[in-house]
């Protein structure tokens, strides 16, 4: 699938739909200048009016007139929100208190050049209004891949399809689903990140053809085909050692624990991050030709590994760490492989201090804190340090240019997760412990309040 294609078929599907349409209002304009100076337009409050608790995607674009197809549009960010009308209003308040842009100053924290401060100066450097187009993500029949979708699984996949399109990097504002070494780039670089001039994608790129496969799997079989590529594949491989459990245990499956209380990582696993790290990572920093980081599974089986089928693997989290940092170059998550230490404060998301994923559960287990409470429930028995079953880590050194999505596309690290979590979603919802990137009626948001992953 080519990923330009699939953004302008859906564009041709959706947006371009009501900007030919005479019931539709689109274009509606972000602003207008009034005797007060920029404000939200009034075609804008009126097409958000009554627009509040729903399953809303929007977009906010340039449009390159006339408006022939969807190469006529330039993507500057794409949202979800259940209340879209309060949103939209925070994004026009804000990106206005960003200009003009040339008052910004950096205050060297990470997010100092923030997106709205990007789309400040693209409506800064640019002749033409900036547009919003709103849908119903409900009225929508499927999303850019061919599947039904959710707001938040179809948000990630929008701005992957957009990232992937280069002459978009200097222009769309999204922050989430994009490599942190673009957001690193753009935190140096502040407003000169932004392109001087806005081209018009017409004047740039060919012509693409849209998707047209008949026949699609389901969303869950597009998972079980990529766990029997990746996950399957290494647990029956000779020369891997998986399936790796995740704790260290005794026979009756109680982690063990070291002096502070903290939960024990199996010495298998630490060995395996570590191996897949440094394929990332080494002490003079990102490997110039390497991964863009770790990607990993949290797992169960149903059969014994020898005779598992992708059915039986059973994913409880999928979860990333990305080498690159949003602030530093190298990130914190990476420093103690790449220097071969042997602390694992943060170790790719899986140390053991108290903002990471075994030092938050260790911590649910003692009753002192509360964001991996839904993991506490769903992996041990009551009242114990005793394991339900038997669980297990996969852990892969993602390599956005050999690897790929559910949906046999490139992708990079960043949105990968995005895209698993929802094909994994579609098989098993009521295993899956993943918050973010779930659809809001998710059995864990319904059974566990809304915090951290």
């Amino acid at each position: 699938m080519n990923k330009a294609a699939l953004w302008d078929s859906w564009l041709e599907e959706t947006l371009l739909h009501d900007l030919h349409s005479s019931e539709e209002p689109d274009p509606v304009p972000l602003f207008e200048t009034t005797d007060h100076g920029l404000e939200t337009s009034s075609a804008l409050g009126s097409y958000k009016w009554g627009k509040n608790d729903g399953e809303y995607l929007y977009l906010i674009y340039l449009l390159d007139e006339p408006v022939t197809d969807a190469q006529s549009v330039v993507p500057v960010y794409v949202g979800e929100s259940s209340n879209i009308s309060s949103r939209i209003g925070q994004h026009s308040r804000k990106i206005r208190d960003a200009l003009p842009i040339t008052a910004w100053e950096d205050n060297d924290q990470w997010g100092g050049f923030s997106k709205y401060d990007q789309i400040a100066a693209v409506e800064e450097r640019t002749d033409d209004p900036l547009y919003v187009w709103i849908i119903d993500v409900d009225d929508l029949e499927c999303g850019p891949y061919g599947y039904e979708t959710y707001r938040q699984e179809l948000e990630a996949k929008l701005v992957g399809l957009v990232h992937a399109q280069s002459l978009f990097e200097r222009i769309f504002a999204n922050r989430e689903f994009v490599p942190n070494r673009i957001l690193h780039e753009i935190g140096k670089a502040g407003p000169e990140w932004v392109a001087e001039e806005i081209t018009p994608r017409s004047a740039q790129s060919g012509t693409h053809k849209p998707n047209t496969e008949d026949g699609l799997p389901t969303k869950a079989e597009c998972w079980r085909a990529w766990t029997e590529e990746y996950i399957l594949a290494d647990i029956q491989s000779n020369t891997r050692s998986d399936p790796i459990p995740l704790f260290e245990v005794t026979d009756d499956l109680r982690v063990r624990t070291d002096n502070n209380g903290v939960l024990q990582r199996s010495a298998e696993i630490d060995a395996r991050i570590r191996r897949e790290g440094q394929q990332c990572v080494n002490s003079d920093g990102i490997h110039e030709d390497g991964c863009d980081g770790l990607l990993y599974v949290m797992y169960q089986l149903k059969e014994p590994a020898s005779a598992a089928t992708p059915s039986d693997i059973v994913p409880r989290y999928i979860g990333k760490a990305e080498a690159y940092g949003k602030k530093r170059e190298l990130s914190s998550n990476f420093t103690e492989i790449a220097y071969e230490r042997n602390a694992t404060r943060s170790f790719a998301r899986w140390g053991d201090g108290n903002y990471w994923h075994v030092g938050e559960l260790s911590m649910a287990l003692a009753a002192e804190d509360e964001r991996k409470r839904h993991w506490k429930k769903a992996l041990f028995e009551p009242g114990s340090q005793t394991l339900s079953q038997r669980t297990y880590l996969w852990v892969h050194a993602w390599n956005s240019e050999e690897d790929t999505s559910p949906y046999q596309t490139p992708a990079t690290l960043a949105e990968v997760e995005a895209l698993l979590i929802g094909t994994a979603y579609d098989a098993y919802p009521n295993h899956l412990l993943n918050k973010s990137g779930t659809p809001d009626d998710a059995p864990i948001k319904l059974e566990t309040p809304t915090s951290a992953d």
